[in-house]
């Protein structure tokens, strides 16, 4: 390329002023074009066939000549102008501006949402003129750092490196800011240019940020990262921002810690709670499922929200277990996705069904109640199923994701999740609100039955306790898929686990109605065997004796009974009898 460049440069010298603007606006466009291809992901097992050093030399080779090749453009416009290539791994920037202007600071690239930028100040724009114009480059490279060698790189290391197995790496794009000047000797600049870079990899692995440049021999191009003339101006998990004393190619430089080990570790401990966890929950669930389906003397229209609550987070827990992690088939992770989006909104519906139940226990406390169960499982099932419709019509690639088989998170497709669970959450608050408020307001001036009252205000706490586990759970889990933080994926474990554990514990284990119900079954089964014994018993006994004979005992029992019937019916007579004749005389 460096050849090429230099071979052009020498046959521009042939051409006229028109002719020279539009053959180097071609070579700078042919240029870029090539530095992009070399720069794309597909390249990559090219380069890594090279040996370090010559990948070194092949990096600082094209920083070189994309440099050279801006300023062949810049020398043949044909006036004062900024010519601008836009491509996926490089942007490129030239501009030849005049110093008899105002001019104002330079701004490179005009597009933010690169996430990188350099400032370039006015002041330092006139004070590098050459005869009233100065010409300018701005490069722009994505992918380009990793090929220039981070070994011998003069940067400072924080506390956290010394103590730490740690490497140097470049973790942001390379970005270059260059002044035409005759001489090769460094521009050193009385106002420092100001840049800003993005980082690639924004986790907890990568720390100790330095604002470093490329310094490199043109004759052997072989060069070193150093930070001299360089400062940290801020950073943060993303960015960082530097200012820097000179003009070259500028990066920064991170120190990063492999925990590739400790992440299997955290990834395998975290597994085996998530297991643990909701296999307890799943037992948990369907022990309540099976009490609410079974015990007759339970069936009501509370119980019947409780049991298919149970049974949303049931299937959702269980879908989650076997599910989640089948992102090697597309199609399954998809359905497997679509299928958590609906039932982990039923279990949010029939939470908010609670809410309204209460609330109607309160209002029709002395109606007559009727049940509204065919409305609740319209309502419970009905709208999970919409939204999950809508979102799939809209967008169903948007179900199941590289690392997980859930709702990307990337886009706003997570809000068909977010959105109606958060509106869940916030009308049953107010119901439970407006059922608390009734409940005291009861208490207060009407005084009912106060065991009722025990009863719901019990409940109300239920509901209250289940909707904060519930939206916490979530909470942390949309945190996790944000931050990626251990402790966000430990609290998200925990709180999806303790979902069954709590509603079997408050709705069966400290419900009065539901021991008595589980005391029945277990006397039932446990006096089963002495019931049959009994049985048998009496049946040798009778088969024993005579047939159509009683023994005296019997006959002396039967006489007494006797006995005391007609003494009672004559007794009832006589009373009787009174009574009606004093009824005639006071006729």
């Amino acid at each position: 390329m460096d050849q090429l460049v230099d071979l052009l440069d020498v046959q521009l010298r042939n051409l006229t002023p028109g002719g020279k603007d539009s053959a180097a606006r071609s070579l700078n466009k042919a240029m870029v074009e090539t530095v992009n291809n070399l720069l794309q992901p597909q390249a990559k097992e090219a380069w890594q066939d090279l040996t370090d050093r010559d990948q070194v030399r092949a990096a600082t080779m094209l920083l070189d000549t994309v440099e050279e090749g801006a300023f062949v453009l810049a020398d043949n416009l044909l006036k004062t102008d900024i010519v601008r290539e836009n491509t996926e791994n490089i942007q490129l920037e030239v501009a030849r501006l005049s110093t008899d202007v105002n001019l104002e600071d330079l701004h490179f690239p005009q597009n933010i949402g690169y996430g990188s930028s350099i400032q370039l100040s006015s002041n330092t724009l006139r004070q590098n003129g050459r005869n009233g114009e100065i010409r300018v480059a701005f490069v722009l490279y994505n992918n380009l750092g990793r090929y220039l060698s981070t070994e011998n790189a003069s940067i400072k290391l924080g506390v956290e490196a010394f103590t730490t197995n740690h490497t140097v790496v470049v973790n942001s794009p390379i970005i270059s800011a260059a002044v035409y000047k005759e001489s090769t000797s460094k521009l050193y600049l009385t106002e420092p240019v100001i840049f800003t870079v993005k980082h690639i990899w924004e986790s907890e692995e990568f720390f100790n940020p330095n604002c470093s440049f490329w310094s490199y021999s043109k004759t052997n191009l072989s060069g070193q990262w150093s930070n001299q003339g360089c400062r940290l101006i801020m950073t943060n998990k993303t960015h960082t921002k530097c200012s820097c004393n000179h003009l070259t190619n500028f990066a920064v430089l991170m120190a990063h810690v492999t925990i590739k080990n400790m992440d299997m570790d955290f990834d395998v401990f975290l597994n085996v709670i998530t297991w643990i966890g909701i296999l307890l929950s799943l037992v948990c669930l369907l022990i309540c499922i099976f009490t609410f389906c079974f015990f007759r003397g339970l069936q009501s229209d509370r119980n019947t929200i409780h049991k298919n609550l149970c049974i949303s987070l049931f299937v959702a827990e269980l879908l989650f277990l076997i599910g989640i992690n089948r992102t090697d088939q597309p199609i399954a992770c998809a359905v497997f996705a679509a299928l958590l989006h609906f039932f982990f909104l039923a279990a949010f519906t029939w939470m908010f069904l609670e809410g309204v139940q209460l609330y109607i226990m309160l209002v029709e406390v002395f109606e007559s109640e009727n049940s509204k169960r065919k409305y609740f499982y319209l309502v419970g099932y009905g709208m999970p199923a919409l939204i999950v419709s809508v979102s799939a019509a809209v967008d169903y690639k948007s179900y199941g994701t590289d690392k997980v088989c859930w709702l990307r998170h990337d886009t706003y497709f997570i809000w068909s999740f977010i959105g109606p669970a958060t509106l869940i959450i916030m009308l049953n608050v107010i119901f439970l609100g407006i059922a608390l408020f009734k409940m005291f307001h009861h208490t207060a001036i009407m005084k009912p039955d106060t065991g009722c009252l025990d009863n719901i205000r019990s409940w109300v706490i239920g509901a209250i306790a289940l909707l904060c586990l519930l939206g916490l759970t979530w909470a942390f889990g949309l945190m996790y898929i944000n931050e990626s933080t251990v402790i966000m994926a430990y609290l998200f474990t925990v709180f999806n686990c303790l979902q069954g554990m709590f509603i079997f514990i408050f709705h069966c284990v400290l419900q009065k109605k539901v021991r008595k119900e589980y005391g029945k079954c277990l006397r039932s089964h446990c006096c089963s065997g002495k019931s049959m014994e009994n049985t048998v018993g009496s049946t040798k006994t009778t088969n024993s004796q005579t047939p159509g004979r009683y023994s005296a005992g019997t006959q002396s029992r039967i006489r007494r009974m006797w006995n005391d019937t007609v003494r009672k019916q004559s007794e009832s007579s006589f009373i009787t009898g009174e009574i009606n004749s004093s009824a005639s005389l006071n006729r």
